[in-house]
């Protein structure tokens, strides 16, 4: 099994000596390839850190940036479409894990480090089997991952991405048995979780523990599934675009939630191949780089509106296609179609133009990916 793990980083990557060595550890090492992509604001230490890793023996690949802008010109219009600084660089190192024919690749940030736990790297591959396993259904139809966590305090917070329109419902949750083939697993997080910036202004907490054990996610009940820590199989790579951020909306440039949009569109992909989502383990700590919450707030304040429809109209798309680049080009005409009939006040004609756009860039990502294939 083949295993990449991709990140983007404006530091110097030294966490990413710890899952080297973990995968060290279960004797994958020579399975693992780490892509690894710098920007215009990351220091040179992290060339040499991977430099130094690769004399230890591992495979890294961290691309120049000027290899970064030749490997993109291989994919006619996509070189413009992927900016320098920002966190949407993170799709060339889900090309290059592509190309490289990983059977999982594995989206870390580079303030995730590496779980406490034997089975790191078996647990990220099983998005390459079969399962059978407890299966959540929500009352309401979302489940809240925060409450795997044990806190301090003892509150109750929610994902960065939850709806607020579902928050704070206390649904019926029932558990049972059920098989399924295993394509999508969103790892959770432990000291700081991944909560938006509202919430940590107003209840921050440490995640203590993972409590309980690893769910799939009913076939009616979602979640929001971001960038740190999940694995994906191969197949589900041309899904997994992530969302390019930084249009004006409302007044206010939408940023930080790329990557829960891109854990959304590709959720539906993965359920209308009748695949499933696995939460929970390998559980990161996430030491959180440092963060003016204020201003997040302010970045993140478009994208919460957005959701609030979003997440009402998606459950109940309709896709087509008999394989993920089918179903997220089929996802692409839906949303267009969609968001003329969105009436929220974020719905002016600069919100409904970017996804136009967003449309049109996640159809150049699957020329992208269909080209590598």
């Amino acid at each position: 099994m083949k295993i990449a793990i991709v990140m983007t980083t404006i530091h110097d990557g030294h966490m990413l000596e710890e899952y080297c060595q973990q995968a060290q550890k279960e004797g994958k090492s020579k399975d693992l390839r780490a892509i690894v992509i710098g920007d215009q604001k990351t220091p040179v230490d992290l060339w040499s850190i991977c430099e130094k890793l690769r004399r230890k023996g591992f495979d890294i690949v961290c691309p120049t940036l000027v290899e970064q802008e030749t490997y993109l010109g291989r994919f006619n219009s996509l070189s413009r479409l992927v900016p320098w600084n920002s966190d949407n660089r993170r799709n060339i190192g889900f090309l290059m894990a592509l190309e490289w024919g990983c059977d999982v690749m594995v989206s870390l940030d580079d303030d995730n480090f590496c779980p406490d736990n034997p089975h790191t790297f078996e647990e990220y591959g099983v998005v390459c089997g079969d399962v059978r396993m407890p299966s959540v259904e929500s009352e309401n139809g979302w489940y809240n991952l925060c409450d795997m966590l044990a806190l301090e305090p003892s509150v109750r917070v929610y994902p960065r991405g939850f709806p607020y329109h579902k928050r704070h419902q206390n649904p019926k949750i029932e558990l049972r048995e059920e098989a399924g083939t295993v394509r999508m697993n969103a790892g959770l997080w432990l000291e700081e979780p991944d909560l938006d910036a509202i919430t940590w202004m107003v209840v921050p907490v440490r995640a203590m523990s993972f409590k309980g054990t690893s769910v799939l996610l009913g076939a009616k009940t979602w979640a929001p599934i971001n960038s740190q820590n999940t694995s994906l199989h191969r197949d589900v790579i041309p899904s997994y675009y992530f969302i390019r951020m930084g249009y004006p909306l409302a007044g206010t440039p939408i940023d930080r939630y790329g990557d829960i949009l891109s854990g959304y569109f590709s959720q539906a992909c993965v359920r209308h191949m009748k695949h499933r989502i696995r939460v929970g383990t390998p559980v990161a700590f996430h030491r959180r780089n440092a963060h003016n919450y204020l201003r997040d707030t302010t970045q993140e304040l478009a994208g919460l509106w957005l959701l609030e429809e979003l997440t009402q109209w998606l459950p109940e798309a309709r896709l087509q296609g008999n394989t993920y680049s089918e179903s997220f080009l089929s996802l692409a005409d839906a949303l267009e179609d969609q968001v003329e009939r969105f009436q929220g006040f974020i719905w002016t004609d600069p919100a409904k133009a970017y996804f136009h756009q967003m449309a049109y860039c996640m159809r150049q990502w699957i020329q992208a990916c269909r080209k590598i294939s």
